[in-house]
């Protein structure tokens, strides 16, 4: 008799959206990743922590918490932080889902809520979005039945970069009840510039039952050590903590994140950010110009309108990999670095 795998695993395993081409175009902008490397301050403490490496790596992750908890100015209580915020996405469904349950997420948005909802036995309702690319919150709150134990909230949702304003969000949670765990994922908010960044941290001192989760890959380039962190109420993070796989922060992780929240990586990343920002509003009076179909952004990537395999092409014309999302009707594309943009409008053009 053949092993037989959960009914969800089997839907997991999905084919690629296009097939693998032989030759891979040179600009890199599929993934939503920073165009540059870490700063030098964040590298030296990591290349500091390998030399270490024989030894296992705080289990509470307390002084990576510490530095987090800092930057926020809430007390460490409040902090989760674990491999990347794809882990807590998975932590929090493992929190308060399981079989006969419910959960709730915006769709098209980050794969990653209907696989957590999926192995942790919930069932996913999806919710349709905005015209705007942003969440659609009314339908979204529509959707929360007596069922529902837990929400995810996209913000500037991926890949449409559409963001709800603050206020807007705090509406939605004095609505939603108490029961269940909205997951607020923040993972482009360093990218925000039509309010302030902090402007939803607020939310926590009103909602015990928020989580805000923010990731190091985007803001300070460390998509490939895996670093992100959780705010909650003290009793959410520390469910969090308590449930988290022992020792998933290595070493190399959690020096990374003590120094991403030092003065000089701040400065850094402030500025590197700032680029991108501009480079956005660059490519987005373009392709206005052009009368380009798009979606205006928040984040550090740009949704294009059109058929998702023709606009590969004109991409790979032009040497750029992009991502394509074609049930969404379009293709996402990450704003590096100016020459790299420049070849993504040539494509455009």
């Amino acid at each position: 008799m053949a092993l037989e795998f959960r009914s969800v695993i089997d839907q997991m395993l999905g084919v690629p959206d296009r097939p693998a081409r032989a030759v891979v175009p040179p600009i890199r902008l599929s993934q939503n990743e920073m165009p540059w490397s870490p700063t030098d301050v964040i590298v030296e403490a990591m290349i500091e922590a390998v030399r270490s490496s024989h030894r296992y790596p705080d289990y509470h992750r307390t002084a990576a918490r510490t530095a987090v908890a800092a930057a926020f100015g809430v007390d460490a209580g409040r902090v989760a932080i674990d491999n990347g915020s794809g882990s807590l996405l998975h932590g929090t469904a493992r929190l308060v889902c399981e079989t006969g349950v419910e959960g709730v997420y915006c769709s098209p948005s980050f794969e990653a809520y209907a696989a957590a909802l999926g192995l942790a036995g919930a069932k996913g309702i999806a919710v349709g979005l905005a015209e705007s690319g942003a969440m659609d919150m009314p339908a979204m709150l529509a959707a929360i039945g007596p069922a529902t134990r837990i929400v995810y909230l996209c913000n500037p949702n991926n890949p449409t970069g559409g963001l709800v304003p603050v206020d807007e969000i705090r509406a939605f949670l004095r609505d939603v009840p108490s029961r269940v765990l909205v997951v607020l994922d923040e993972a482009y908010r360093e990218f925000v510039t039509s309010e302030p960044v902090d402007a939803t941290t607020a939310l926590l001192d009103e909602f015990d039952n928020l989580v805000i989760l923010r990731t190091l890959s985007k803001s300070h380039g460390l998509a490939g050590i895996r670093a992100g962190y959780a705010l909650a109420a003290p009793r959410v993070a520390e469910a969090l903590r308590r449930s988290s796989v022992g020792f998933a922060l290595n070493s190399v992780a959690e020096a990374a994140v003590i120094s991403a929240f030092g003065a000089e990586a701040q400065a850094v990343a402030a500025e590197r950010i700032a680029t991108v920002v501009a480079e956005r509003e660059r490519m987005i009076a373009a392709l206005r110009d052009r009368g380009v179909s798009f979606l205006p952004s928040q984040s550090n990537f740009l949704f294009v309108h059109g058929d998702a395999a023709e606009l590969l092409d004109r991409f790979e014309a032009h040497g750029v990999l992009a991502r394509p999302f074609p049930h969404a009707g379009g293709v996402r594309v990450t704003v590096g670095l100016p020459r790299e943009n420049d070849a993504t409008l040539a494509a455009l053009r």
